[in-house]
């Protein structure tokens, strides 16, 4: 578990230049950028959580330079797709490879910058409540925040606390980090050490996707999260049941547990986020950093905080995150219908990309760098006739008309 010392209580008189609702990923991102950057700001973190504890984990694809490299625990060049019925593919992109960074590593690096600064305070254990525009007493705008601390001024506020979301599909999984003795069973794809299991055993059926994600972290340690894709959110405590089962057939039932993670992640949000005060900027989940076909977010929250860290020492709005490419943002959707009009047909189309789309297409795909190309590889790989009921007009049956054309002629590799 990681805490600061107690902080000075919140100070109601003067308004902070900046507070960042939420100590989470993208709070604590944004305040540690702060904290390494020249802004000559007054900021405040709140956060209703009492300790930073080893409660997750982020993983991403990336070159090996990057401003957190020194605080990732593992990387992999490869990471393996696989079906129950024994189909798998490994994938491997030369000079890329799978990240991994322990939640308690990135909260550490993130609360030693914040500790260092005298400008920026972090204040846990305090909730935050009702938010309301006001006029500071100076006479420009500014926003009023109850408190569990009592009320608190700000000039321009950052929520990043998670909202209640409908989605198209929701993403819930239960992970525990394990001593498995090294009994882990090689259809867990994970009998090679440089490469993950990223989607694993997948099988599906009405009630959707199912499949283990499997990160070996050494001989004898490896963290293994059983994954639901559902149309409502699965109480987690039956995906914690599902995930022992998985275990104890992969002989794996008395396994010693290190750490547990969990959560639920919607995909494919179709409510719009609550419109926030002028003067509040949402950040996060909350705010879009999201990927809707696949969950990731981290790179993005951080892409996101070093952009608003710098608009901010300029003395700009906290921009929000960038609005998905509306090629990119129609192609997630409609997989994420089909998914759902075809719960029983979701591994089928996971094992027919990894299987049918080179490596380097399907990478870029998921790093949000796709080409043209890529995503006619992509259409290509999958069964047409589902993915056309989902699509609602005639003008994008004719793009997928085209699309259809498209995979007649040889693709790039």
């Amino acid at each position: 578990m990681t805490a600061l010392s107690p902080e000075p209580s919140l100070d109601a008189a003067a308004p902070f230049d900046l507070v960042i609702l939420g100590a989470g990923c993208a709070g604590l991102a944004l305040a540690a950028r702060l904290a390494r950057s020249d802004a000559d700001l007054r900021v405040a973190v709140i956060d209703p959580r009492t300790e930073h504890g080893d409660d997750r984990s982020w993983s991403f694809w990336h070159h090996d330079h990057h401003a957190l490299r020194g605080i990732v625990a593992h990387e992999w060049s490869g990471w393996t797709y696989s079906g129950f019925d024994g189909r798998a593919a490994t994938h491997r992109v030369p000079g890329v490879t799978y990240q991994y960074i322990r939640g308690i590593d990135f909260y550490r690096w993130a609360l030693d910058a914040i500790a260092t600064d005298p400008r920026i305070t972090l204040h846990l254990g305090v909730g935050a409540h009702e938010l309301a525009a006001i006029t500071l007493d100076d006479g420009t705008d500014g926003v009023r925040i109850v408190t569990d601390a009592g009320p608190v001024l700000a000039r321009r506020v950052v929520d990043t606390r998670p909202q209640r979301t409908r989605a198209l599909l929701y993403q819930c999984f239960s992970g525990v980090e394990v001593e498995h003795g090294g009994r882990l069973a090689t259809d867990t794809d994970a009998s090679d050490p440089d490469a993950v299991g990223l989607m694993t055993r997948m099988r599906s059926g009405t009630e959707g996707l199912g499949f283990l994600y499997v990160l070996p972290l050494g001989p004898t340690r490896a963290l293994v999260e059983w994954t639901r894709f559902s149309p409502a959110p699965l109480p987690l405590e039956q995906v914690a049941a599902e995930r022992d089962a998985e275990l104890g057939a992969l002989g794996l039932g008395d396994a010693v547990v290190v750490r547990e993670e969990q959560g639920i992640l919607p995909m494919g949000r179709v409510d719009a986020p609550t419109p926030p005060l002028a003067g509040v900027a949402l950040a996060g989940n909350a705010g879009g950093a999201l990927r809707d076909a696949s969950g990731f977010a981290f790179l993005r929250i951080q892409r996101w905080a070093t952009r608003c860290a710098a608009a901010l020492a300029r003395g700009e709005a906290p921009p929000a995150h960038p609005r998905e490419p509306w090629v990119r943002r129609q192609m997630d959707r409609i997989f994420l219908q089909a998914l759902r009009a075809h719960p029983e047909r979701s591994a089928e189309y996971f094992i027919a990309m990894a299987t049918r789309v080179p490596p380097r297409r399907l990478l870029r795909f998921l790093t949000d760098r796709a080409t043209i190309g890529d995503l006619v590889a992509i259409i290509a790989s999958l069964p047409l006739t589902p993915f056309l009921a989902q699509l609602p007009d005639r003008r994008e049956r004719l793009v997928a008309a085209a699309a259809r054309a498209a995979r007649r002629q040889p693709v790039e590799r």
